[in-house]
């Protein structure tokens, strides 16, 4: 008697499937570039200057300056960039539970995989433009002729 022992690998599909749809949300996201612009550099700069005036008006007069709650509320593109993670997150706890319970390897490893491109792709283009900044920042300096 020959049986024939077919593995179910649903949680290691459903891995895929959130793993695919986090990592093409987060390339998505980052080549559509900001769905909530942010306000224009004007207003952030008319903000500071009335925010130093009143302090140096309070300071004339002696009295205590007390500065203004300058907390950034969240936009529409922060919370969509925890929604991917989540995303990504949830795809590899899939493909972990498929992988506890024993189904077909390659859609558990892959689901983790993708999961686990998203979350890094997040993570790289930040530290990719922060060494570009500091890549700009010293040719700059250098440029300037400063020595440290």
């Amino acid at each position: 008697m020959n049986h024939s022992t077919t593995q179910t690998s649903t949680f290691g599909i459903a891995a895929v499937v959130l793993g695919f749809l986090s990592f093409a949300a987060v390339v998505g996201h980052f080549f559509a570039g900001p769905i909530d612009p942010p306000p224009p550099i004007e207003v952030s700069i008319a903000d500071k200057a009335a925010d130093i005036r009143d302090a140096t008006v309070a300071a004339l007069k002696g009295e205590e300056y007390e500065a203004r709650d300058t907390t950034r509320s969240r936009t529409l593109d922060d919370y969509l960039t925890y929604s991917f993670i989540a995303l990504a997150v949830l795809a590899v706890l899939m493909a972990v539970i498929g992988f506890l319970r024993h189904e077909r390897l390659r859609p558990a490893f892959v689901g983790a995989g993708l999961g686990g491109l998203a979350i890094t792709f997040q993570f790289l283009t930040v530290v990719f433009f922060a060494l570009l900044f500091v890549m700009l920042i010293s040719a700059v300096l250098d440029q300037l002729d400063f020595s440290f």
